[in-house]
């Protein structure tokens, strides 16, 4: 009676190998895009409102004591009283009115 030896066969395993091939190709997309791609264009996705805060945040101050050393300012009235504080309670609460 002959003894035969069979070599198990080596199976693939498909999920393993899926698993490194989609590592490898998402390493490359990230370098990509991280480090080669072109840079999107920020005047084109700024959104309008945006763009007139840029248009605000370049605008020139003046000195202020040209401004409250001016006439115009002088002549405005200061129609509102200084704060005052008025009555805060009772001076017993716990007495019935």
């Amino acid at each position: 009676m002959a003894i035969v030896f069979e070599q198990p066969k080596k199976t693939v395993n498909w999920v393993r190998l899926l698993f490194i091939v989609f590592a490898i190709a998402f390493v490359i997309f990230a370098a990509y895009f991280l480090f080669f791609a072109p840079t999107p264009q920020l005047d084109v996705v700024l959104p309008a409102p945006l763009e007139r805060a840029s248009q605000i945040s370049e605008l020139q101050f003046v000195d202020p004591s040209t401004v409250l050393n001016s006439q115009n300012f002088r002549r405005l009235e200061n129609r509102i009283g200084p704060p005052a504080i008025g009555t805060l309670g009772r001076s017993n609460p716990f007495i019935k009115i």
